[in-house]
């Protein structure tokens, strides 16, 4: 299942209760989407609860929007206790102008605070 909230009106919050495949971040896409129309720039929360992974497909779909909608974005942050999903994104981010942070679940609210501002 994948849970939305919003902590302020560009701040987009998403708690996934499954492992992170294709489909998923076919769901995180259109949130993001439905956002967009709305904000010149977004930030988002993503909480990946554990005992659940990352598909490859699901990595590789996340990072090719990202890639194609970073203009979009200004913050994001990645929490979860996979480290290979945090080593991932951090790869990830290394050429885009997105400000990405990833923190542990003990974490979660140091990275809501951050995501708010």
């Amino acid at each position: 299942m994948l849970a939305s909230f919003e902590l302020a009106g560009h701040v987009i919050g998403l708690i996934i209760n499954r492992d992170l495949t294709g489909e998923t971040v076919d769901e995180i896409i259109a949130e993001c989407d439905k956002k967009i129309r709305n904000f010149d720039s977004l930030n988002i929360f993503i909480e990946l609860e554990r005992g659940h992974e990352v598909t490859l497909k699901g990595l590789l779909k996340g990072i090719n929007y990202k890639y194609s909608n970073s203009d979009y974005f200004d913050k994001i942050a990645i929490v979860t206790d996979s480290r290979s999903f945090q080593i991932a994104v951090d790869l990830s981010d290394t050429f885009l102008d997105v400000e990405t942070r990833t923190y542990e679940l003990k974490d979660r609210l140091e990275a809501l605070q951050w995501i708010s501002l």
